[in-house]
This record gives structure tokens, sequence and C-alpha cells, in this order.
């Protein structure tokens, strides 16, 4: 949880720690309404996800 950005940084240490193949979200946590939960999925599909694809992209290169 956090911003954007925390997210996405929080994410990029995790992956380049522990090397994941894949990645398995959960984006409700508590009792969020439908608002706040389709808000969550349009920021990891337009922002997040683009935004770990590149930077892992740049990684997968120095290995």
């Amino acid at each position: 949880m956090g911003s954007v950005n925390e997210v996405i940084d929080k994410m990029l240490e995790e992956i380049s720690i522990l090397r994941p193949k894949h990645i398995a979200l959960q984006t409700q946590l508590g009792d969020c309404d439908q608002k706040t939960m389709l808000k969550q999925i349009e920021l990891w599909g337009e922002k997040i996800i683009p935004a770990i694809r590149k930077e892992v992209g740049q990684l997968s290169t120095t290995i």
C-alpha cells in the first residue's frame, strides 16, 4: 500500500531480492468499495505494471 511510486519501489526491491519468475497480486485489502477497487486496478494497469516491466527489462540485461 502507498502511492504509485511507493508501490513501484517496493515491488522493484522485492523483485531484485527474490528474482521471481511469476508474480501474483491480490489488489483488494480490507473493505474497499467498488470505485476504489476499479481505480486500483486502473493504476496497476496504466502506471505500476508498465513501470515495473520497463525496469525489470533493464535488470534482466545486466544479469
